[in-house]
């Protein structure tokens, strides 16, 4: 067996290769990131395979967005590839010198040198829809984290332009679809309060008494405080055109995720928890991936971020606040459905009762949910199971 470590760059990519013994086949190989840097590698890893008549298996670095077409590259031309969270590359290689040198040619050979150590099988099996499934996650997060940018823009334009508006609708009602009906056609209380009452009503088309609210807003408009400024009311209407696009496409990644939730087995055994819904239960296989890349729950939890840090030496012994280490998205999704879950499944409700009683703060609480939660998807997804809450304890 052949072992390829890959140290991952924007413009080109460095390579080491090891065998079965730990001796180094090829030191250094440096490849641009480029179809004809791809072929480059793809040509030496044939006559490396054919010299040395042995398989080849190749990892690198989940670096940022930058390993990506080449793991798909190698994936498509039937290499065993797998991509590694940087962080364990970087707590492995401390384990191999005390020296504090860092360079791309060091790196490469570093990463073949973990990937030897390890010989999961399962971690190397290229799942398309898993993928498609994080790229889908990833961008619907930074969209949504864009519209809530954007909602926040647009209360503080209704601050300036129509303070009133707000205690009248209500807050949480303000971003309803006819009231931004309502602000695009009439983004001051200037042009609110001259508008025809046939028209306002035909706006209030989701409100029930259309006729009485359309009268009770021209009075609110007239005498309103707020600012009249035209540049204002020009953002307050281009920042609810913006919010609709983002809902647009929000809605449009629904629909993808949906499709292919709706072709996985592990989605089905993922939602039949309570609480998790296709919206987290996508986040949370998409960032396992594949759940035999996991030994234990506790794996899970750490690859989470959830598990508390640790530290003993001598007769001391303390644990501390979790490491937050891992994937980000995975441990938001695992905190959402911990409060979805231990609203809605009476187990749950009762072990996050418990815990309150023992007087720990809410938030520490739900840790202890979150990994309880982590424990129950591991053991589901691993025996293909269904969530069941009478075999809870």
């Amino acid at each position: 067996m052949l072992f390829v470590g890959i140290d991952v760059a924007k413009s080109h990519h460095d390579v080491a290769v090891l065998d079965d013994n730990g001796l180094v086949v090829l030191r250094h190989l440096r490849i641009l990131n480029s179809r004809q840097g791809f072929a480059t590698l793809h040509q030496s890893l044939i006559q490396l395979s054919a010299d040395t008549n042995d398989d080849i298996r190749i990892a690198m670095e989940a670096t940022g967005h930058y390993h990506l077409n080449l793991l798909l590259f190698l994936q498509a031309n039937a290499y065993p590839t797998f991509a590694y969270n940087p962080f364990l590359i970087k707590e492995f290689a401390r384990t191999l010198t005390l020296r504090k040198t860092k360079t791309d040619k060091a790196d490469a050979l570093t990463i073949a040198k973990k990937l030897a150590t390890d010989l999961s099988s399962d971690r190397f099996k290229p799942n398309f829809n898993m993928q498609e499934l994080k790229f889908l996650t990833h961008h619907r997060n930074r969209l949504t984290d864009s519209r809530s940018k954007l909602k926040t823009q647009y209360i503080r334009l209704l601050d300036i332009l129509f303070p009133e508006l707000a205690c009248f609708i209500g807050k949480t009602n303000l971003h309803y679809q006819y009231v931004y009906d309502l602000l695009t056609k009439y983004p001051s209380p200037a042009k609110l309060s001259r508008a025809h009452t046939n028209a306002l009503v035909k706006l209030l088309h989701n409100h029930g008494n259309r006729l009485d609210m359309a009268q009770q807003l021209k009075v609110l408009a007239k005498q309103s405080i707020g600012l009249s400024s035209p540049a204002n009311a020009l953002e307050l209407v281009q920042t609810i055109s913006v919010i609709r696009l983002y809902d647009e496409q929000i809605n449009a990644i629904d629909q993808e995720i949906a499709q292919i939730m709706n072709s996985l087995d592990e989605a089905a055994i993922v939602t039949s928890i309570t609480g998790i819904s296709n919206r987290l239960g996508s986040v949370i296989l998409a960032e396992i991936n594949h759940i035999n890349n996991f030994q234990s729950p506790d794996q899970l939890l750490a690859f989470a971020g959830l598990e508390p840090s640790v530290y003993q030496s001598g007769q001391m012994n303390a644990t501390g606040k979790i490491v937050k280490r891992g994937s980000t998205s995975l441990r938001w999704a695992l905190c959402q459905a911990a409060e979805y879950a231990s609203h809605w499944s009476p187990t749950l409700r009762q072990y996050r009762q418990k815990k309150l009683d023992e007087g720990k703060h809410y938030y520490v609480v739900m840790t202890h949910v979150a990994k309880k939660l982590v424990r129950i998807i591991y053991y589901l997804l691993k025996h293909h199971q269904y969530y069941d809450e009478s075999k809870l304890i």
